[in-house]
């Protein structure tokens, strides 16, 4: 008897509290957008610039070994390879 006694209380001061403290409002996604871009002025900016696509990347490494040292195997690669001819 004495524990649901003091379970009440317990809830009537939790709600209690809970009701007289003030919480501030939630606001959406879209005000919080508008507030946070209220001062800049969209339409002046210039556009960002394209990103980077297929043309503005180098072509392929040379395929002569001279100029692309990495077309040459390593030795292990190179002794692995001779041994085990069909």
């Amino acid at each position: 008897m004495k524990t649901k006694v003091a379970g009440c209380l317990f809830a009537l001061a939790l709600l209690s509290a809970c009701s007289t403290t003030p919480m501030a409002g939630h606001q959406t996604l879209e005000r919080r957008l508008m507030d946070k871009y209220a001062g800049t002025d969209v339409t002046a900016a210039e556009p960002a610039p394209p990103a980077e696509g297929p043309e503005d990347i180098p072509a392929e490494a040379p395929a002569d070994p001279v100029r692309n040292p990495k077309l040459v195997p390593t030795p292990l690669l190179r002794q692995s390879a001779a041994s085990s001819t069909p």
